[in-house]
């Protein structure tokens, strides 16, 4: 099921993830890792619009590798 990528803020959902967990908890996640800095244009356009419309408003933040660095940053 996706439903992370519709998170407004998903660094502080997965804040509350950690909070919530017991000690040596563990999430798990399957989120797309897109590259979008190196798609063409005419993509980049459609995914914009299709983030927009379709209110996924973190997929644009999912770039690769930046999903890691997120919960690195939280303790994960």
């Amino acid at each position: 099921m996706e439903i992370f990528i519709y998170a407004i803020d998903p660094k502080q959902v997965l804040y509350e993830f950690y909070c919530v967990l017991k000690p040596e908890g563990s999430v798990v996640l399957y989120e797309y890792n897109f590259k979008f800095s190196k798609a063409p244009k005419y993509l980049k356009d459609a995914m914009d619009k299709i983030n927009i419309f379709a209110s996924i408003l973190a997929n644009k933040k999912f770039e690769e590798e930046v999903l890691p660095r997120m919960l690195e940053d939280i303790g994960f």
